[in-house]
């Protein structure tokens, strides 16, 4: 890409619509960024306290329409309250520093508890064998655990699902499947114990793996006719897994055996149609095709959040339900949490939440070199019109050091062992 043509300017002659760079380090300016659009005369007010006496401007990127209009009325502008409107600055950025810093200790404090429930899972998926109807009633207690913590921490929860890195479980995979499906049964209005019966299916929709051949389970590549007759005995072995527990509810037996059916009859293991198959197994449907799509086996094949649900939205069409996959992606929004985007002025950041209202614009934490990573900010695009996500990038479409930055690696990201 070829650089933008800068010059240098007074600060006297600074007009709102000038995109600038102060070029001074983080801590000494109370703007979040150096680089930035001049919206007001209190920027430019703000910029004078400074002590500078020229910037540089970028004047391809500036709004030279704005800056126009406002040059008419630069000399109206007062600056006998410049100093209090600079307190004023700098107090709204350590504000932004607090609010970043408690998202922060918010998203360890859940990943914590999302790896201790992911140990669990590992324990009860061991037991399975051994003490099958001990380890599956154990699964209620570990659903009331990530419903409780989906409830509070919902959308950490789903951008530590959305980050594909780290090694494929089944495990994390059904921690995976059982949030995705609690985000999309509450935007349904699902409640109490068809809730809990809905989760409790999700976390052990893929109990019967244990007792398929290792090969096969973990085989990165496809799987060949043969092979995918071993796979596809899963669902029904899972069932007869969990019907070995007294009183296990139906709602819950049938997310397990159908939980790979499709609404146009092409799935498994008995090719139901549309209403043939409850409500509840088309929640963990869609939210087992999305985990998939996102974790594959074979990391090389993993799509973004949003490609992930653009491929559900047109390639799965005549397979999920439609009215359910629509409500999953106006809960997941365009950009999904987890998203590592990339913003017209060439910033790169990590989509940490989505506002149902304007999915266009959610907030981001942002790689910034001249920041601390312990200090990184999180910015919400609303309060930006300037700013906007250009496009969505994958592991790999991005330097190491923004990985490192952005802490992708300390998160939790989750791989399924086979669809």
């Amino acid at each position: 890409m070829a650089k933008s043509k800068k010059i240098k300017i007074p600060v006297e002659k600074l007009l709102v619509g000038f995109v600038v760079d102060i070029e001074l380090p983080w801590t000494k300016h109370p703007f979040l960024f150096s680089k930035f659009k001049i919206t007001s005369k209190t920027d430019i007010q703000v910029i004078k306290q400074l002590g500078l006496r020229e910037v540089t401007v970028f004047p391809e990127q500036s709004d030279i329409k704005v800056a126009h209009e406002s040059q008419s009325a630069s000399n109206e502008q007062s600056t006998s309250d410049s100093e209090s409107v600079t307190q004023d600055r700098w107090r709204e950025k350590k504000t932004k520093l607090e609010n970043a810093d408690k998202y922060r200790k918010r998203r360890s404090s859940v990943a914590k508890k999302y790896k201790e429930q992911a140990a669990k899972v590992r324990k009860l998926t061991h037991e399975l064998k051994t003490e099958p109807a001990n380890a599956i009633r154990d699964a209620a207690g570990l659903v009331d655990g990530l419903a409780g913590e989906f409830e509070s921490q919902g959308e950490i929860l789903t951008n530590l699902v959305n980050l594909g890195t780290g090694s494929h479980t089944m495990y994390n995979h059904s921690i995976n499947v059982t949030i995705l499906s609690l985000s999309l049964a509450a935007a349904r209005g699902i409640q109490g114990d068809e809730l809990r019966h809905l989760a409790r299916g999700a976390l052990l929709h893929d109990v019967g793996k244990v007792e398929l051949p290792g090969p096969i389970v973990n085989k990165k590549s496809k799987l060949n006719k043969a092979e995918m007759g071993v796979y596809r005995q899963h669902a029904p072995v899972g069932r007869k897994l969990c019907e070995l527990v007294e009183g296990m509810p139906q709602n819950v037996l049938k997310i397990i055996e159908l939980h790979h059916e499709f609404v146009d009859g092409t799935g498994f293991p008995n090719q139901l149609k549309g209403d043939e198959i409850p409500d509840l197994v088309k929640i963990v449907s869609i939210a087992n095709t999305y985990d998939n799509l996102c974790n594959p086996s074979n990391p090389e094949y993993a799509l973004t959040p949003k490609i992930a649900l653009a491929t559900m939205y047109s390639k799965f069409k005549d397979k999920l339900d439609n009215e359910l996959v629509q409500t999953f992606i106006s809960t997941l929004g365009i950009f999904p949490p987890g998203s590592v985007v990339s913003l017209n002025d060439g910033s790169i950041g990590l989509v940490v939440s989505v506002d149902p209202q304007d999915m266009l614009r959610p907030e981001i934490l942002v790689y910034n070199p001249d920041i601390p990573p312990l200090q990184a900010l999180i910015i919400n695009l609303q309060e930006h019109q300037d700013l906007k996500i250009e496009n969505v990038l994958k592991p790999g479409e991005y330097p190491k050091r923004v990985y490192e930055y952005l802490g992708i690696e300390d998160r939790i990201g989750f791989m399924t062992s086979q669809k």
